[in-house]
C-alpha cells in the first residue's frame, strides 16, 4: 500500500469516527431530553462550550493576534481585547489596528460548536423544541473605561454613555464580519465602573480600557406564539 492509499485510508477513519461521535451524542441527548434530566443536559451543554473554547483557542494561537486574550470561566468563553490604540480618546468608533482584530474574530465565530448546533444536531433541535426548548447562543459584547472624566466640550455624557456607544460599534462589525442573526447580539456598557485594577496609574488605567467578548449558550423555554 502506497503512502498516499495510507493516508487517505486514515483520514476516512477520522471522518468516520466524527460521525459515530455525533450520532452518540444525538442519541445521548435525545434520551435525556425525553427523561428531564437536567444536570446531563447542563454537562453537554457545557462539553459545546469547552469544544468551542478549545477550538477559539486554537484560531487565536495561529493568528498570534497582539492584545488578545482568551479565557473561560462559568458563564462561557470570554475574550479580552486590551490594546493601547483600540479607540482615540474619547472617540467610539473602532481603529484600524482594533477593526482587523476583530475581522479576525468574527471570521471564527460562526466555526465555534456553539454555533454550529443547529446544523450539526437538526434532529435533536426538533427534540428540544418538542420538549418546549430551544437552543440560544449569545454574543455579549461590553466596553469598559478607565475613571477618567469626559471632557466638558464632549457630546457624550459620561464613561458609560461612551463605553456603551463603543461596545455597540464593536458588536455591529462582528454581526456584519460573521454574518451570523443580530438577535445572537447584546451590548453592555461598563463603563468605569468594572475595572481589572485600581485605576491609580496610567498603566493600570490602559489595563481597564478594554472591550470584552463573552460568548455563551443555552437551552431555554420556547415561548409560546400568540
Amino acid at each position: 500500500m502506497t503512502s498516499h492509499e495510507t493516508k487517505a485510508r486514515k483520514s476516512w477513519l477520522l471522518s468516520f469516527g466524527d460521525l459515530v461521535t455525533l450520532l452518540i451524542c444525538f442519541f445521548i441527548m435525545t434520551l435525556v431530553l425525553n427523561k428531564g434530566d437536567v444536570k446531563q443536559v447542563h454537562q453537554w451543554i457545557d462539553g459545546q462550550i469547552e469544544r468551542s473554547y478549545q477550538k477559539m483557542e486554537q484560531a487565536l494561537a495561529a493568528e498570534q493576534l497582539s492584545g488578545v486574550s482568551l479565557s473561560r470561566d462559568n458563564e462561557g468563553i470570554l475574550i479580552t481585547i486590551n490594546t493601547p490604540d483600540a479607540f482615540e480618546s474619547a472617540k467610539t468608533q473602532p481603529s484600524a489596528t482594533l477593526s482587523l482584530l476583530l475581522k479576525r474574530i468574527a471570521q471564527q465565530l460562526p466555526q465555534l460548536p456553539i454555533i454550529q448546533v443547529p446544523q450539526t444536531y437538526p434532529q435533536l433541535i426538533q427534540s428540544m423544541q418538542a420538549a418546549g426548548l430551544s437552543w440560544h447562543t449569545d454574543i455579549i459584547v461590553e466596553g469598559h473605561t478607565d475613571n477618567d472624566a469626559i471632557s466638558a466640550n464632549s457630546p457624550l455624557r459620561n464613561n458609560w454613555q461612551l463605553s456603551a456607544l463603543r461596545a455597540q460599534a464593536v458588536m455591529m462589525m462582528l454581526q456584519q464580519e460573521s454574518q451570523l442573526a443580530p438577535e445572537g447580539f447584546t451590548v453592555a456598557g461598563k463603563g468605569e465602573f468594572a475595572p481589572l485594577i485600581d485605576n491609580n496609574t496610567p498603566e493600570h488605567k490602559a489595563q481597564n480600557r478594554r472591550i470584552q467578548i463573552r460568548i455563551n449558550a443555552a437551552l431555554l423555554k420556547s415561548t409560546p406564539k400568540g
